[in-house]
């Protein structure tokens, strides 16, 4: 959904009907909606999805001081989490209470969550591209736990692929089994506005943070990846992919490949940034083969997300998964 303006109502409802894995979330969506002092504090921040980092500044801060009486909600939180009908009184003295910070928290961090089971589409659709050895470049890359989508053992519904691991990925596969195959990835990097910095606990908790409440299972496999993953090295650069995209492609070997991959990140540029990394993509194949990973969720109401890929300007649809990898739906031609 592109948000041209201020926060509407009408937008949060419909952004509220994503939510229906989190009880909670749901509950505090429909209440923002309807209170208008709520509104007014959400209507403050400009960065997207508006509701994704403001009720992830209010998980933050509220980690920060678990005996707030509104942490008796969150299920990240205390072990016996209250039931969402009773969390109106609460939420609203605690958000009043604490506006100023939510919307700094909100305007100066960025969704970004670094969901590693979303490699159960990424790495089908890098396995798509012609290369057997090519550069990894991830555009919102984070804290780079994609950038290491090798790594990890795969479980498409009981087709392995991987080397043995502490972090096991398991997808469903509605659709064709996906096409594996030996890859090696030369150097990764990773670009992103606010690196996350695995040294920082702020930033850590930032990521914690962006996990709705009642997901136990991703917050336990974020944790896991970011040791796992701990020692893999990468080049992470801190930036908007902008201005920053074409000086990492430049500085790569001329003539080697590169797979640009990006997931969940191209819902924060409006269109014509959109074009403009495209346009900054073709302009890096005057030097190099590159091929284009893409798994974003813009402008639609469904409940999956698009995986596109190619080595030209418009990418063509490899197939579809669901937000958090639960699933990944392929379809090959011939």
């Amino acid at each position: 959904m592109t948000l041209p303006g201020p926060v509407t109502v009408e937008y949060l409802r419909a952004w509220g009907r994503h939510t229906h894995r989190s009880p909670l979330y749901a509950h505090l969506v429909e209440l923002t909606a309807s209170t208008p002092e709520l509104l007014s504090v959400i209507q403050r921040i400009h960065n997207r999805p508006p509701p994704n980092v403001y009720l992830a500044a209010i998980h933050y801060l509220l980690m920060e001081n678990p005996s707030d009486p509104l942490a008796a909600f969150y299920g990240s939180i205390v072990e016996d989490p209250r039931p969402p009908e009773g969390v109106d009184e609460a939420f609203i003295s605690f958000v009043l209470a604490n506006q100023d910070r939510i919307v700094d928290i909100a305007n100066s961090r960025f969704t970004q969550t670094n969901e590693c089971r979303r490699c159960v589409a990424l790495l089908p659709g890098v396995m798509s591209s012609p290369f057997e050895r090519f550069h990894l470049v991830e555009i919102g890359a984070s804290a780079g736990l994609n950038l290491a989508l090798d790594h990890y053992r795969y479980d498409f519904d009981g087709t392995m692929w991987g080397p043995d691991s502490p972090v096991t990925l398991v997808a469903a596969v509605p659709g064709d089994r996906p096409r594996l195959r030996g890859i090696e990835v030369a150097r990764r990097i990773g670009i992103d506005i606010n690196v996350i910095d695995r040294k920082v606990p702020d930033d850590l908790r930032w990521l914690d943070a962006l996990i709705w409440p009642e997901h136990e299972e991703r917050r336990k496999r974020l944790r896991q990846a970011l040791r796992l993953t701990a020692g893999v090295d990468r080049q992470m650069i801190e930036g908007s992919v902008l201005d920053m995209l074409a000086g990492a492609l430049g500085g790569l070997p001329t003539g080697e490949p590169v797979v640009v991959m990006n997931s969940f990140v191209l819902n924060q540029l409006d269109a014509s940034q959109r074009a403009e990394v495209a346009g900054i993509v073709e302009e890096a194949r005057r030097d190099r083969p590159v091929y284009r990973v893409s798994l974003e969720f813009i402008d639609k109401d469904d409940d999956w997300a698009r995986l596109e890929v190619g080595d030209q300007m418009t990418l063509e649809e490899l197939g579809r998964a669901h937000p958090h990898g639960e699933w990944v739906d392929l379809s090959y031609d011939g």
